[in-house]
């Protein structure tokens, strides 16, 4: 494996030279700054000497012309941290790429100890954000703030702390819009770092244990979500952390609960799916809590099955709900003699059968149906046209207050006791400090 080293040029370049020494890179790039002779740094690598005391690298220590490469910033953007970190980032891995091409075979080294403060900002930066490159810097005896006295040698920066903390600000905005998923990819690459200190990938650990039963949560895999809660949970003794784990139970019946638990926590979904303007799939979800509230309500009060209603169905059925029944059969029953009914006909079903969900139905039908024909025109059901954000608004806003006003008042549940996934880790009692 080739090794290739970068360094920050300065005023002093012992300390690279020492550095070359130790190190013997099979190739060098040097950042520079550029200017008249006496004030550019360049002239430490090849120029010439303008005192005594001056040394220049590539005569101390032999290097051949075509072992290293220049990268010179204009004196007048020196003092720019961003318009130096722009051109060191761009000529660096335009350079190295067309060099040697695949950098997976290649050992980087950034070495940031000579040069301004922006050219070794930048280059620690650059170092940082780029995967397997090490950061070093040399270190040696110090009696005072202006260098170092003697004995300096390059030395391994831990740069994965810094990194992390960048990746922390970041992975904030990816929760706000419940992005999880990219959080967990980077949580996998921090967790296989040698240099991750023992507590702190203990608790990574627990964060993607606890990101990911959110990950599991959201595509309805209940079960497995409420598994790796509690795992998560074992490390965490907040309360907002246990709040979601007991909700999980609720809504896997496994606490008391109601069992329309499911029904807000499809609306809960849709609202996550909203945040991400997927509009069409918010709507998808919300027509599916409409149908499940009526499927859970004829199943709960008169053990009636929708996707399965035989004539034995109709037996002990009052007069109203019979007939209804009766006609549907006659239309709609299948070649085994099944009939399946959906939304709308569930919702005149627990009217027929004067039910108080099928009641309010009755009452704002009109309504009711045209929220339905937006759903159906969904490039998702049987459409071609995207549902926009006013229209899924439109959508939302009913079938809200539609499931509140029928499990609210029978049941006194309200969408606040599903509460919304943490839009940071804040809201989980989870700090990386």
């Amino acid at each position: 494996m080739k090794t290739v080293v970068i360094f920050t040029v300065g005023g002093s370049p012992q300390p690279i030279i020492n550095a070359i020494k130790e190190i013997d890179p099979d190739f060098i790039y040097f950042i520079c700054s550029g200017g008249p002779e006496d004030k550019a740094t360049e002239r430490f690598v090849d120029g010439r000497p303008l005192k005594k005391e001056d040394k220049i690298i590539v005569k101390e220590i032999n290097l051949p012309k075509d072992k290293y490469e220049k990268i010179i910033i204009p004196l007048e953007i020196l003092d720019s941290l961003d318009m130096v970190f722009s051109l060191v980032e761009k000529e660096l891995l335009h350079r190295i790429k067309s060099k040697f091409g695949n950098v997976e075979n290649l050992r980087i080294i950034a070495n940031y100890t000579g040069g301004t403060k922006s050219m070794s900002i930048a280059l620690a930066l650059l170092a940082i954000l780029q995967d397997g490159w090490e950061l070093h810097f040399n270190a040696g005896q110090r009696t005072n703030v202006i260098k170092i006295d003697r004995g300096d040698h390059p030395v391994a920066i831990n740069k994965i702390n810094l990194l992390l903390k960048l990746d922390v600000n970041f992975w904030q905005s990816l929760m706000e819009k419940f992005y999880y998923e990219h959080i967990l990819e980077k949580l996998k690459a921090y967790l296989v770092s040698p240099s991750l200190l023992p507590e702190l990938k203990m608790r990574l650990i627990t964060l993607k244990n606890l990101l990911l039963a959110f990950t599991l949560w959201d595509t309805f895999n209940h079960e497995e979500a409420l598994s790796m809660m509690e795992t998560a949970k074992t490390n965490l003794n907040g309360q907002k952390v246990i709040n979601y784990y007991l909700t999980l139970k609720r809504i896997l019946g496994i606490m008391r609960a109601t069992g329309y638990e499911k029904v807000l926590d499809l609306i809960r979904n849709a609202e996550r799916r909203a945040v991400q303007r997927r509009f069409d799939d918010a709507v998808a979800r919300l027509y599916r809590a409409l149908e499940m509230l009526a499927q859970i309500r004829l199943k709960q009060k008169y053990n009636i099955d929708p996707s399965k209603i035989t004539e034995d169905t109709l037996i002990n059925l009052p007069p109203k709900a019979k007939e209804f029944l009766t006609q549907e059969f006659e239309r709609n029953k299948d070649e085994s003699g099944v009939l399946k009914i959906a939304l709308t006909k569930c919702f005149e079903l627990l009217n027929a059968l004067e039910d108080p969900a099928g009641k309010f139905y009755a009452e704002v039908k009109s309504k009711f149906l045209d929220v339905i024909k937006k759903r159906n025109l969904s490039i998702l059901a049987h459409g071609t046209d995207p549902i926009s954000e006013n229209e899924y608004q439109d959508v939302y806003n009913f079938v809200k207050d539609f499931i509140y006003t029928i499990l609210f008042k029978k049941f006194s549940l309200k969408l606040e006791d599903i509460p919304q996934f943490p839009k940071n880790f804040k809201e989980l009692d989870f700090s990386l400090e």
